[in-house]
């Protein structure tokens, strides 16, 4: 949701989209829960789920992360330093790994952080519980810059990683699944990548909290207008949103056990934006806590033991 607080580059809108629930399946009528120009984020009526169409495809999506501005964007500052936030999220997430499987038992095992930027989030992760940082990313500058701080990065989306990248105790994907146009290949390749038993961590935005609902009816009430303030809440390359039960559907359906699917709100330290937007944002999320519907999605997933 930091992200989507900040306006970065638009993706094209490639393919014409298929109208149905990239989640379920169901087909999805009426008009766009939120117009984002001649685009939209239609709602499914059977699982929550929103699905941005016409749909890009996922060559043209994975080029946009690699571009300046979106590399240069204000929001990636607060990302790239080993600063005490990161160390925290870091600490919160291992915290919920060891939910599946102890967090002092990947000390010295390879880990894969998927869509990892310039490897600020392995740093701290091998800094903090000794795991050895391997990373992917579609971004060419970021995936230099991880390389030169040590970390073994490469080059590529997930479904064309090299093979070797696999057997892997632990993956994590934070604020990924949201910007890939097959969501559910996105969870098995994950899958795919796990030794049998292994454990991933997933994040992305819960679509059913305040912020997005006072979204909707904001684009509702004044027509997607202004453009520049709705795509503040739903940039264009955030192409999936999910809900808690939907995203629980669709990991089962990719083969995952569920170990614990959450939502959390987002610390004040993370919200990329001016101090107004901040405090609002802030203020909202009193209502996610009471509520119980923080504005990211967290899951715990893990491949069954017995998989081959």
């Amino acid at each position: 949701m930091a992200q989507s607080l900040q306006t970065i580059p638009s993706p094209p809108p490639v393919g014409t989209g298929a109208g149905v629930c990239v989640v379920c399946s169901s087909p999805l009528q009426g008009a766009p829960a939120v117009k984002l120009g001649s685009s939209g984020l239609f709602a499914c009526r059977s699982c929550g789920s929103w699905t941005y169409l016409p749909r890009p495809d996922s060559t043209g999506q994975a080029a946009i992360h690699d571009t300046e501005d979106y590399f240069d964007h204000p929001y990636f500052e607060l990302r790239r330093n080993l600063s005490p936030a990161i160390l925290r999220r870091c600490r919160n997430v291992f915290a919920k790994l060891d939910r599946a499987s102890s967090a002092a038992a990947l000390r010295g095992q390879r880990m894969l952080d998927v869509g990892c930027d310039t490897g600020v989030f392995l740093q701290a992760a091998a800094q903090e519980f000794g795991v050895v940082p391997v990373g992917i990313d579609t971004a060419s500058r970021a995936i230099a810059t991880a390389q030169r701080q040590g970390i073994e990065a490469h080059l590529t989306r997930l479904e064309s990683a090299p093979d070797h990248l696999r057997d892997f105790p632990a993956i994590t994907a934070i604020d990924v699944v949201e910007h890939v146009t097959d969501p559910a290949g996105f969870l098995r390749g994950i899958r795919k990548r796990l030794r049998p038993g292994g454990v991933t961590y997933l994040e992305t935005p819960n679509i059913r909290s305040t912020v997005y609902s006072i979204g909707r009816g904001l684009s509702t009430l004044t027509q997607g207008r202004p453009k520049r303030l709705i795509e503040r809440l739903f940039p264009p390359q955030h192409v999936q949103y999910f809900t808690p039960s939907s995203f629980a559907a669709l990991a089962r359906a990719a083969g995952f056990e569920i170990v614990s699917i959450d939502t959390r709100v987002l610390p004040w330290d993370d919200i990329a934006a001016a101090l107004p937007v901040r405090a609002a944002l802030a203020a909202l999320q009193v209502l996610d806590r009471l509520m119980g519907a923080g504005i990211l999605i967290c899951a715990v997933l893990r491949r069954p033991p017995g998989d081959d």
